[in-house]
């Protein structure tokens, strides 16, 4: 054997049960010497419950949980809040004089005096401490003015909140804020709070029906990214609702709200993604009325304003009003759109070559569809325009006749196109059918791949 052979096989052996308790020893040794910035790294990313059961790992770590840079708690994990309230207040104190980097608390037990007291005195503490991540889940709490002062704050989460009159707002480093089911005072609350925050990138607000706001204004010079939810039940509160943008750097969008009346957008140069659930408040048995003019000047300079983007989720509902809206006026061009992706229920995919015609660049297209299409019209029959540039495919559905027909167009009208593929769900006694069906379609591009999954 050579040299390096043996060095080889000695390089094996050594891995006996004697060397095994020595490595069993230095895992040992390696939680307990640990470097004390990985260690509250570690602990930071950790619910607090876990965070204090960590203390039995190590006589280093036993007392190690008081002085985390961070707070998580669920109130649901105490028996009593009253223990809820001894703990907090304990933490707080041994970090009197640090910064605090989290604090995250989830409480869903009634509000009295007391508490909204207890609150207001830890809000007033954690600002102190420069908190830099603020998570809150406390229904009907009114939140203290001092935290809309904090100047070490980057994100804050508040859930189920109320936000009362702000004279004041300084969040010089506050960067994203998610709103949850929040009470304002009123429209100009919300409103203040978003454009006080001069480097403001991400906003998600998920509404509430009863939320005192009836003209939701997001103006701000520095947002990249806003999401908007609006309550996932149909009432009346929101009927008369508008929503207006006025956000010049605003990259990505979601909207999601059907019983929005009017939604506004002022600038969007910058616009590059959105994905797009709304019906301007046509649902509950209202249609689009082609004599609503101010309706339709509204959806006209929606369009518009959306018409921009590279990528595109569009909801069925949404494209129903588009289609209705095209029989009226034309429709922009989409000039920069390359993704589309629709999910259709009923029989509304119909509709769907009225919209590709305004996308001239489109290059891939996903459509979704769980339903069993009824045969309405022939606007599929009608002489289509050719998708010049279309070059992938992807269809998730049931697949039957008609839904074939959609695929037909596809195949007879894309010259460049490279694939289509077919989600099928639950027809594997279909699919020998839809096979041989396919194989008769003819395809403008004849290096185009059809598979079928």
């Amino acid at each position: 054997m050579d040299e390096d052979g043996e060095k080889r096989v000695r390089t094996k052996r050594s891995c006996s049960p004697e060397s095994s308790e020595k490595r069993s020893g230095d895992e040992v040794d390696w939680v307990r010497d640990l470097p004390e910035s990985l260690l509250f790294h570690v602990l930071l990313n950790l619910p607090t419950k876990d965070v204090v059961k960590s203390s039995v790992l190590s006589s280093k770590w036993r007392n190690l949980w008081r002085y985390a840079p961070g707070l998580d708690l669920d109130c649901r994990d105490f028996k009593e809040f009253n223990a809820v309230v001894s703990f907090i207040e304990r933490f707080l104190s041994f970090n009197r004089e640090s910064c605090l980097n989290k604090f995250k608390l989830r409480s869903y037990c009634d509000v009295d005096e007391e508490t909204e007291n207890d609150i207001r005195r830890w809000i007033n503490t954690i600002v102190k401490q420069k908190v830099q991540y603020l998570d809150l889940t406390w229904s009907a709490v009114e939140i203290p003015p001092i935290l809309y002062m904090c100047e070490s704050l980057v994100s804050l989460k508040l859930c189920g909140v109320i936000l009362p009159n702000l004279e004041f707002v300084s969040l010089p480093s506050l960067k994203a804020i998610v709103l949850e089911w929040v009470l304002f005072a009123n429209d100009l609350a919300l409103e203040m709070l978003i454009s006080s925050c001069l480097v403001l990138e991400s906003l998600t607000l998920c509404k509430s029906p009863i939320d005192n706001v009836k003209v939701l204004r997001v103006s701000s010079q520095s947002l990249l990214s806003f999401n908007y939810y609006g309550p996932k039940y149909k009432g009346l509160y929101d009927k008369d609702l508008v929503v207006e943008i006025d956000a010049p750097k605003l990259e990505n969008l979601k909207l999601s709200h059907q019983v929005t009346a009017s939604f506004i957008i002022k600038n969007s140069s910058s616009l590059v993604k959105a994905d797009i659930n709304i019906e301007f408040n046509f649902g509950l048995g209202k249609k689009f009325d082609p004599k609503d003019l101010p309706k339709r000047k509204m959806i006209r300079n929606f369009l518009a304003r959306i018409s921009s983007v590279k990528n595109l989720i569009i909801a069925p509902c949404t494209l129903e009003v588009i289609y209705d809206y095209s029989r009226c006026e034309p429709l922009p061009l989409f000039r920069n759109l390359s993704f589309l992706s629709v999910d259709f229920y009923d029989d509304i995919w119909e509709i769907l070559p009225f919209f590709l015609e305004s996308c001239p660049n489109l290059n891939s297209l996903v459509v979704e569809s769980t339903s069993y299409p009824k045969e309405r019209t022939s606007i599929l029959s009608r002489p289509r325009r050719l998708l010049s540039s279309l070059e992938y495919v992807k269809i998730e559905s049931s697949l039957d006749m008609m839904e074939l027909k959609l695929v037909s167009y596809f195949l007879e009208n894309s010259p460049v196109l490279k694939k289509v593929t077919l989600c099928l769900n639950d027809c594997s006694r279909k699919e020998s059918v839809i096979l041989r069906e396919l194989l008769t379609i003819p395809r403008r591009s004849s290096s185009c791949q059809v598979v079928v999954l």
